[in-house]
């Protein structure tokens, strides 16, 4: 018997492969363009692995490919409200100079 064989699955809990789930990533990622992900390792001993993507396919193939049994998948809209962003600041020159202005 595996550790796994220990655990209480369920068919009613919440599911990132469910087509409700894949269909409101896909619809935020062709309407908005980003998701920001958090990759909860359910045996890895290890805080979650922070990615980003803009592609519904490059997102379904990391879930088919990356992630195990009992991980969790957090989905976050991206970008979020720019207003409330912690920090939003330019790289600056070898004189430490920010540019005043900019094609953003």
């Amino acid at each position: 018997m595996t550790d796994l064989d220990k655990i209480t699955w369920s068919h009613t809990g919440t599911n990132i492969l469910s087509a409700e789930n894949l269909a409101v990533v896909e619809k935020h990622l062709n309407e908005v363009g980003n998701i920001a992900v958090e990759h909860w390792h359910y045996y890895g001993s290890k805080g979650p692995t922070p990615l980003a993507f803009n592609d519904y396919e490059a997102f379904v193939r990391y879930l088919n490919t990356e992630v195990q049994p009992g991980d969790a998948i957090d989905v976050y809209a991206f970008p979020s409200n720019p207003e409330n962003a912690l920090v939003r600041a330019k790289y600056p020159d070898k004189e430490g100079r920010v540019p005043e202005g900019g094609a953003y």
